[in-house]
């Protein structure tokens, strides 16, 4: 599967640059850092070095943050698998009502 055109990441970035991203509270700011800095030497990484041939790769680490579509994206796609498994086989219908 080809990499995605936009990642969120690139897109906070430019709002950040450009001092356009809005008035935001502490745990949204760290978030922010979160996500902006995931999978760059930022937080660092590590050399991946083949045996036989001698290829080297750089791999830099994930910020892990529950927020992140990089980091928690397949941890979400087995949630809902492991959620449609379970499901009964009808219609479903998501309803709110508010009662006195």
């Amino acid at each position: 599967m080809p990499p995605p055109a936009f990642e969120v990441a690139d897109l906070l970035r430019t709002l950040v640059q450009q001092g356009k991203l809005p008035t935001l509270c502490a745990a949204q700011r760290k978030v922010v850092r979160a996500l902006t800095a995931c999978r760059t030497a930022a937080l660092g990484g590590h050399v991946d070095a083949c045996d036989a041939c001698g290829y080297q790769t750089i791999s830099y680490n994930s910020c892990r943050n529950r927020h992140c579509p990089k980091c928690q994206g397949s941890a979400a796609a087995r949630w809902l698998v492991a959620q449609r498994e379970i499901l009964l086989p009808v219609p479903y219908a998501h309803v709110v009502f508010t009662l006195p």
